[in-house]
């Protein structure tokens, strides 16, 4: 029964359990993952996160399920939420869901947010039941690297402080992990900054696989044309690195995006939806 599951606070000598309840969790996801204890203390550090915040679900001293609350003022994110295959529909997922609700409101956060993707309809009912409702939609799409002969704009090296003016301005609208500075600078140091008057484009090149991790326009300077010309640069720098896909995350499902997708032929992989709720 749910009721003789402990939620608690994750201990510091816990991470090893914590990947291993991740890894059974997950196995069945609709995006099947495994992690590792370094990679995720990486996603950690990329949304600003802490393990002090993790709670988990112990059942016999096993851990069977956990949530990651991120913390930052009166705003926190759900940077996942879990339970194994075997203990799931016996209320777990609530019970930690309040538990963290209860833990974030006593650190006077008075707005959750997370993302649930579409199709995943067991996590869409538990986030409207809890009193959750959408607020936005986001997209990750792929395509493939393309050699532009001109950009239009010729784009120079950022630096991490001009990566961080630039950022601040243009992801203001977008979803919470990706306008928070944590999320930025962790991709700026491992990937090749640049800029133009208006905007500014990180690439990153792992193995075989491109990655366009933030493309952002200043608000005055967007419907100008620098959105595509930098995408256009990024494309041919991936190219030029060796890069045979391109992939491109969580970007706004607005009308101008689509266009620019649709443009450089890429296809939409996945559809996520935002959920906010006011505690």
């Amino acid at each position: 029964m749910a009721g003789e599951v402990e939620v608690r606070k994750i201990a510091t000598e816990e991470l090893e359990p914590l990947i291993e309840a991740q890894n059974e969790i997950f196995s069945d996801y609709m995006i099947p993952m495994r992690s590792s204890p370094e990679f995720f203390l990486d996603f950690l550090r990329s949304v600003g996160g802490s393990m002090s915040n993790i709670l988990v679900a112990t059942d016999g001293g096993r851990m069977v399920g956990y949530v990651n609350p991120v913390v930052d003022g009166r705003e926190a994110w759900i940077g996942g939420v879990g339970v194994v295959p075997s203990h799931r529909r016996k209320g777990i997922a609530k019970k930690l869901m309040a538990a963290a609700e209860d833990a974030c409101r006593d650190k006077g956060v008075d707005e959750m947010s997370l993302e649930v993707i579409v199709g995943n309809d067991r996590a869409y009912r538990l986030y409207r039941g809890l009193g959750y409702s959408e607020t936005a939609v986001y997209l990750t799409a792929e395509g493939r690297p393309v050699k532009f002969e001109g950009f239009q704009l010729s784009p120079t090296k950022a630096s991490m402080a001009d990566v961080l003016s630039l950022h601040e301005r243009s992801y203001a609208q977008t979803c919470w992990q990706r306008r928070k500075l944590a999320a930025i600078v962790q991709s700026a140091r491992a990937a090749e900054s640049y800029k133009v008057d208006g905007g500014f484009v990180l690439v990153r090149r792992v193995e075989t696989s491109g990655f366009i991790p933030f493309l952002g326009v200043l608000p005055e300077s967007r419907r100008t044309g620098i959105g595509t010309s930098l995408a256009k640069f990024a494309l041919s720098r991936l190219y030029d690195l060796g890069a045979f896909k391109v992939t491109v995350y969580n970007v706004n499902e607005d009308i101008q995006t689509l266009r620019m997708l649709d443009k450089f032929d890429f296809a939409v992989t996945l559809k996520q939806l935002e959920m906010k709720k006011t505690l």
